[in-house]
């Protein structure tokens, strides 16, 4: 029997990205406070995170329940923080015999998650699949992987992305993407597929915080 391990729905997805709406994205990218302190605290509680962990990654849970993980520039160090990301939705097979049925599934998901995300975030720049001849190229490597990853690996096998739009500085490049393990192809190893959102830090911020 599929399993989805995350517990959250489409609704949740909508829910999460209308958090982040209006969030001052230059403090964001600036990074919390040491972790534990009265600064730290009130960092977080000023968009209602509840930090779920003090050191290392630094992992947030929303008002609305999502958990969201900091990826920072120097590795462990949180500021200045260069993307967060957030897993919708998973799905896994108990046996390898399931893993058509996880393609079915992974298909029949994707474009209701899409949708999800377009109620928030309107038409995306960009949608498609892994192998679409237009599939554009990261304006920054670390946004999502470049050609020749992509076809070999069919990651991300879904994909859409959003310019940042609006005068607000420092906001986001979001990009939704759906995700097949290797196995699913297989008959031999039970297989699984992830929906996962990215928000990441605009370049021309990154220089000037480099």
């Amino acid at each position: 029997m599929l399993t989805e391990t995350t517990g959250r729905t489409a609704q949740d997805l909508t829910a999460e990205l209308e958090g982040w709406q209006g969030v001052d994205w230059v403090s964001v990218w600036e990074g919390p406070p040491q972790g534990g302190s009265p600064e730290f605290r009130k960092w977080c509680e000023r968009y209602g995170w509840q930090p779920e962990t003090f050191d290392r990654q630094l992992n947030v849970t929303t008002r609305s329940g999502g958990s969201w993980t900091f990826f920072d520039v120097l590795g462990g160090q949180w500021s200045p923080v260069e993307s967060l990301s957030h897993y919708p939705w998973q799905v896994k097979a108990g046996t390898a015999a399931e893993n058509g049925e996880v393609l079915s599934v992974a298909a029949e998901t994707w474009p209701v998650y899409l949708k999800a995300a377009e109620e928030v975030l309107g038409a995306p720049t960009w949608t498609g699949s892994w192998d679409a001849a237009d599939f554009p190229e990261p304006p920054v490597p670390s946004y999502w992987p470049d050609r020749a990853f992509r076809l070999e690996s069919r990651r991300p096998y879904r994909f859409a992305h959003w310019k940042p739009v609006g005068d607000a500085p420092a906001q986001p490049w979001v990009v939704l993407s759906q995700s097949v393990a290797f196995p699913t192809w297989t008959d031999q190893v039970p297989g699984a597929s992830a929906i996962s959102l990215q928000l990441h830090a605009p370049a021309e911020f990154r220089r000037i915080r480099r």
